[in-house]
């Protein structure tokens, strides 16, 4: 018979895979065109405007996991666990993008790692995202053909965007997707 603690780690396990295949599924989804290379703007055509002073610079978003963190009978420290994103804006309308979804459960550690960059325009309080160049890098400790790094497919990505402070009184921007709600994103 189970206990209830094993009941509610088989559900976190279950959440936390449901979860990630879903992340995986919109970071795949819709792509079309291959990338250039990463010294190389790809697409000089792509579109590109002035990006608003308060907008430019490194805006960065992030949670970590405690589950697994710190073993006290072993005194070991677990795989770091958790969820990253981050942006780089231009005034020139140029960006770059991040992201980092690493977990471990029960020693099973599955880390990705996407990259790209490329060109931005704002209208009002819309942001288009023109990538010319990405990779992506995944890593499984437990299942090898889940043990890859490839150019990624690149596709443009439509972002809504508000400007202010959060609860703590910090610069945030609000970011989010058209079918989403807003995450904050802070400067590092």
């Amino acid at each position: 018979m189970q206990t209830s603690n094993q009941k509610s780690q088989k559900n976190l396990l279950g959440i936390f895979l449901t979860g990630l295949l879903m992340i995986y599924t919109l970071l795949f989804m819709g792509c079309s065109k291959d990338p250039a290379s990463p010294d190389d703007d790809g697409n000089k055509n792509t579109p590109r405007t002035a990006v608003p002073v308060y907008l430019t610079g490194d805006w960065q978003t992030g949670t970590i996991s405690s589950i697994d963190f710190f073993n006290p009978v072993t005194g070991v420290f677990g795989p770091p666990s958790g969820v990253g994103m981050f942006f780089k804006f231009t005034q020139d309308g140029y960006y770059e993008k991040g992201v980092l979804l690493q977990s471990t459960l029960y020693g099973h550690t599955m880390t990705f790692f996407a990259y790209n960059k490329g060109t931005m325009t704002i209208e009002d309080s819309v942001i288009v995202l023109y990538p010319t160049y990405g990779r992506i890098k995944s890593e499984d400790n437990m299942v090898p053909e889940n043990n890859y790094e490839k150019p990624d497919e690149l596709d443009s990505e439509t972002m809504l965007w508000e400007n202010g402070t959060d609860d703590l009184g910090l610069e945030t921007l609000w970011l989010r997707y058209p079918d989403s709600g807003y995450s904050a994103f802070h400067r590092p």
